[in-house]
């Protein structure tokens, strides 16, 4: 079947590639390490109103996944079922007329070296939208250093078209000197001075609950040139949602769209299952599910965000592995307890890697009964129900593989709308 696999996917670049060949559709890449796909729906909530524009879908590899995107298949090759009918559907829009899309919204990621090269002598995007990356990025274990990391972001950078741009996270010292590699004109965001797309006035929104207020969503302002837009966002929280938002503006103005009508499509932004979304919990208490997966910059966002939230009741961090990291995961696991301390009220770790937070929290002379270790998702279930109470904020991370989101499933007030609120609710996931 792996066999089977490898031809596949190869048939499937060669079909993309035809594809591209004939509809010659444009293209916005969006890569970097911390926020793609809350930034490409960002963009396509900016474009689909007035552009007929297709965006990436499921998480997959970039060797599979933008083939698939490009073709405008749903599923992957978890078959042999499947990789035949992508074959023969790639096959069809090639061979006959398809109503195919004017612009390509594609999330590009790399897990190993050659990926994004791979991609870049397939694709010549129009424009290339770069995340936050931080200075230990996810997968930075397959690639060995950050220099070869970025030198295969690089390559994305580097294969704009003559006339395209480069929309970029000028917070992120490693974005930030990415950018400057660019030879096409560039775009700057962020919300510290001297960006061209700033974001100001940062709150948190706060509703009435049962045990007093209780987080509901943020609210900040785009500043460009002389002009301030304001803007509300539900149901999510953090600065990475910020971040997208900003980002698909300046995407929104180099489509020439009006800056009004921008900030109204943006309004409409819906949070994402397991990236900050703010979950009902059992007992009156708020989820902030970030389960999606894990990076030392994304822990560090949302760490900040559960210090910022005014409560007088518990704040407890359940925190899972972060994975890939290689030489840099005892340390960035030792320094998320010099996050925690002070700001959470308990602590739960999972898995082994995570243990390291353990260790240095009694360091720092956290309580120890404050603390506990679990070496899988599964056994922290029971003990989570137990410890919490009305008006708790419970903080849930980790990487994909730790399967954080079954904690939120087991301590979500309502647990039936699982199949939209978390990730990871598909048949494939649910049976590894």
């Amino acid at each position: 079947m792996d066999y089977l696999k490898q031809i596949a996917k190869q048939a499937l670049k060669y079909e993309a590639k035809l594809v591209l060949k004939k509809y010659k559709p444009k293209v916005v890449a969006i890569t970097g390490s911390v926020g793609k796909t809350l930034t490409k729906e960002a963009v396509y909530h900016v474009l689909s109103k007035n552009f007929f524009v297709r965006r990436s879908g499921k998480s997959f590899t970039a060797e599979l996944g933008i083939p698939l995107a490009i073709i405008g298949c749903g599923e992957g090759v978890g078959s042999v079922f499947q990789l035949i009918k992508n074959l023969l559907f790639g096959l069809r829009v090639i061979l006959t007329k398809s109503n195919y899309p004017q612009w390509l919204i594609l999330e590009v990621d790399g897990d190993k070296p050659g990926d994004l090269e791979a991609v870049s002598s397939m694709i010549k995007p129009d424009m290339v939208v770069i995340t936050a990356i931080g200075e230990t990025p996810s997968h930075i274990e397959m690639f060995g250093d950050l220099e070869t990391f970025l030198n295969e972001k690089k390559a994305m950078v580097d294969s704009v078209r003559f006339g395209g741009a480069v929309i970029y996270n000028a917070d992120d010292s490693i974005t930030l000197e990415l950018s400057k590699s660019s030879k096409v004109r560039t775009v700057s965001v962020g919300v510290l001075n001297g960006s061209q797309i700033s974001g100001t006035e940062f709150e948190i929104l706060y509703g009435s609950g049962k045990t007093g207020s209780v987080p509901t969503g943020m609210s900040f302002s785009i500043k460009y040139k002389n002009e301030v837009f304001p803007i509300n966002i539900f149901e999510t929280i953090g600065i990475q949602n910020q971040y997208a938002i900003l980002l698909a503006f300046a995407v929104g103005l180099e489509f020439g769209l009006p800056a009004s009508q921008i900030v109204n499509s943006l309004g409409k932004y819906s949070a994402l299952p397991g990236r900050m979304r703010l979950v009902p919990g059992v007992k009156d208490t708020l989820i902030i599910d970030d389960s999606y997966n894990s990076s030392p910059i994304a822990i560090e966002e949302s760490i900040r965000v559960l210090k910022d939230i005014k409560s007088v009741d518990k704040k407890i961090a359940v925190i899972g592995d972060m994975l890939e990291l290689g030489r840099f995961s005892a340390i960035e696991h030792r320094r998320v307890a010099e996050l925690l301390n002070g700001v959470a009220t308990d602590v739960i770790c999972i898995g082994i890697r995570a243990r390291k937070i353990v260790d240095e929290l009694l360091n720092y002379g956290f309580p120890e009964s404050k603390i506990i270790s679990f070496d899988t998702a599964d056994e922290a279930q029971g003990y989570l129900q137990n410890l919490i109470n009305e008006g708790d904020i419970i903080l849930i991370k980790g990487s994909q593989a730790m399967r954080m989101e079954k904690i939120v499933e087991e301590v979500m007030r309502y647990p039936q709308d699982k199949n939209k609120v978390l990730v990871r609710q598909e048949e494939e996931w649910k049976g590894r």
